[in-house]
């Protein structure tokens, strides 16, 4: 049974990437809807972006912010970031170190 439940959510993913699903869009699971978990690795303030690397993928996750947003963080900073997906772009929401 764990199988076929193992299998399905495989050929899922491989649907989704097919359908042109953005893969930085696919929340960490552990962290629920919308949230990614990771460790900041560059903070823009002239591009008002953030990205981390995701505690899930291992992979970059880069998010649009704002100026109040960025204030306080750096690299090497452990975040929760709640964000909203449009067109293709993250914006982060929420930021929690």
């Amino acid at each position: 049974m764990a199988h076929n439940i193992k299998h399905g959510l495989g050929w899922l993913a491989v649907l989704c990437l097919l359908a042109g699903v953005p893969a930085a869009a696919w929340a960490c699971k552990s962290a629920g809807a919308f949230k990614h978990v990771g460790v900041v690795t560059a903070v823009d303030p002239q591009a008002l972006t953030l990205t981390i690397k995701d505690a899930e993928t291992d992979g970059p996750v880069t998010f649009a912010a704002t100026a109040k947003q960025l204030k306080d963080l750096k690299p090497g900073d452990q975040v929760t970031v709640g964000f909203v997906e449009k067109d293709g772009k993250l914006t982060a929401v929420q930021i929690h170190s």
